[in-house]
C-alpha cells in the first residue's frame, strides 16, 4: 500500500508541475499569437499587403540565416543537459564556443549578402549578431526552467509589441518595425541569459575537454546540414510565392498562412516539457521509454487533428472578416491547415532524434522532405498555381512523418 501511495503522490506532483509549466507557456504562446496576428493585420491593412509581404519576407530570410548558424545544436543541448547533470557547465561552455564562432562567420556573410542583394536585411543585423545567446534558452529547457523562459519572452513580446505599434501607426514604417523586431529578439535572450545565473566570461574562457569537444563536433557534422534544410522547408512557401507572384500576393497569402502555422506553437510548448522527461526515461529504462513513445504518439496525433479543425475554423472567420475574394488563396490556405497533423507528430520525432542521437536519420528525413517539396511544387505550380505549394508541403510531410520511420529499426517506429 505504501508503494502505491508514493506512486500516487508522484503522479499528483508531476501533474501539478505540468500544469504550472502549461499555464505560463499558454500565456506566453497566446501573447505571441495575438501580437503576431495584430501586427500582421496592422501592416497589411494600415500600410499595404505589399509592404506586409516585404516585412514577412525579410523576417523569413533572417530565420533561414539564424537557423543555419545554430548548426542544429538546439535539441542536442537540451538532450545533453538533461542526461548529464554533473558536467552541465562544461557542456554549455562547449556549445557556447562553437555557437559564437558560427554566429560570427554567418554575421559577416549576412552583411555581405545584405549589401549586395538584400538591403532590407540590414535592419535586422543585430538579430544575427546576438543570436548565439539563444543557447541559454535550451540550457534552461534542459534544466526544466521553462517558466523562466516564458517570463522573459512575455516581457520582451510586450515591449516589442508596443514599439512596433508606434512604428506602424505613428511613423507608418514597416522598416522601423523590423528594427524593433531585432530589439525584441535581443531582449528575449538577454533576459533568459540573466536568469541562468551563469557567468558568461567564466564559461566562455573555461577549458573544454578535447574528448567532449570532439564528441560534440562529431554529432554536429550531420546536424549542421539539417537546420538549413528544415528552415528552408518551413519558409519555402514564402520564398517561392515572392519569386513567382511578387510581394503583393505574398502579403495576401501570408496574412492567413502565418496564423495557420502559428498553431504549431502549442505542440512545441508540450515538446519543450516532454523532451527532458523522455531523455531521463531513456537513460533509465528503454522498455518504459518505448511505452511512453507509443502513448505520446497517440496524444500528439489527436492534438494535430484538433489543431487542424481549429485552424480551418479560425481561417474561415479571418477570411470572412477581411472579405477577400481570391479562390486560389482560399483553397491554398484550406489545404495548408491539414499540415498540423504531420507537423505535430514531426515535432515529437525531432525530440526522439535528439535523445537517441539519430542525427543521420534526421538528415535523411529532411533531405527526402526537401526533394519531394521541390519536385512536386515545381511540377504543379504552373498547372494549379499557388495551391501547389501547400499540397506539396502536406504530401512530403505525410511521407517523411508516417511512412519513412517504418523502413528503419529505431525508436521512431513506436510513434507512428
Amino acid at each position: 500500500m505504501k508503494l502505491k501511495y508514493i506512486s500516487l503522490q508522484e503522479i499528483i506532483k508531476e501533474k501539478r508541475t505540468l500544469l504550472r509549466y502549461i499555464k505560463w507557456q499558454v500565456f506566453e504562446k497566446a501573447l505571441r499569437f495575438f501580437t503576431t496576428i495584430f501586427i500582421s493585420f496592422l501592416i497589411a491593412n494600415y500600410l499595404s499587403p505589399e509592404e506586409f509581404g516585404k516585412y514577412t519576407y525579410t523576417i523569413s530570410i533572417l530565420t533561414i540565416w539564424i537557423g543555419t548558424s545554430n548548426l542544429g545544436m538546439n535539441n542536442l543541448i537540451v538532450a545533453q543537459i538533461s542526461k548529464y547533470k554533473i558536467n552541465q557547465k562544461k557542456i554549455i561552455s562547449t556549445f557556447l564556443k562553437i555557437r559564437i564562432i558560427s554566429t560570427s562567420l554567418f554575421f559577416l556573410l549576412f552583411i555581405v549578402y545584405a549589401l549586395l542583394n538584400f538591403k532590407l536585411g540590414l535592419f535586422l543585423t543585430l538579430t544575427i549578431l546576438f543570436s548565439f545567446l539563444e543557447i541559454f534558452e535550451f540550457y534552461n529547457q534542459g534544466k526544466l526552467r521553462l517558466i523562466a523562459n516564458s517570463k522573459a519572452k512575455i516581457i520582451a513580446y510586450l515591449f516589442g509589441f508596443s514599439l512596433k505599434i508606434i512604428a506602424i501607426l505613428f511613423f507608418k514604417s514597416y522598416k522601423l518595425a523590423l528594427i524593433f523586431y531585432s530589439f525584441e529578439f535581443c531582449l528575449i535572450y538577454f533576459l533568459i541569459y540573466k536568469d541562468t545565473k551563469l557567468d558568461f566570461f567564466e564559461i566562455l574562457f573555461s577549458k573544454v575537454e578535447s574528448k567532449l569537444l570532439k564528441a560534440t563536433l562529431k554529432k554536429m557534422i550531420t546536424l549542421s546540414i539539417t537546420p538549413f534544410l528544415v528552415i528552408f522547408i518551413n519558409k519555402f512557401d514564402i520564398l517561392i510565392i515572392k519569386s513567382k507572384f511578387g510581394f503583393s500576393l505574398l502579403g495576401q497569402y501570408n496574412i492567413f498562412s502565418q496564423v495557420i502555422l502559428l498553431w504549431s506553437i502549442f505542440p512545441i510548448m508540450l515538446t519543450n516539457y516532454h523532451l527532458p522527461k523522455l531523455a531521463k526515461i531513456y537513460a533509465t529504462s528503454i522498455e518504459k521509454y518505448h511505452f511512453e513513445l507509443k502513448k505520446y504518439g497517440r496524444i500528439y496525433f489527436f492534438i494535430g487533428l484538433f489543431l487542424t479543425f481549429i485552424s480551418i475554423l479560425v481561417f474561415n472567420i479571418q477570411y470572412g472578416i477581411l472579405n477577400y475574394q481570391n479562390n486560389s488563396i482560399y483553397l491554398a490556405c484550406t489545404v495548408l491547415c491539414f499540415i498540423n497533423i504531420p507537423q505535430t507528430i514531426s515535432l515529437l520525432q525531432v525530440q526522439i532524434i535528439a535523445i537517441n542521437n539519430l542525427q543521420n536519420y534526421g538528415l535523411i528525413k529532411v533531405v527526402i522532405d526537401f526533394v519531394l517539396i521541390i519536385i512536386f511544387s515545381l511540377l504543379l505550380i504552373n498547372i494549379i498555381g499557388i495551391i501547389a505549394i501547400p499540397l506539396s508541403l502536406n504530401f512530403s510531410s505525410l511521407i517523411t512523418t508516417f511512412v519513412l520511420p517504418k523502413f528503419f529499426k529505431n525508436s521512431l517506429r513506436h510513434v507512428v
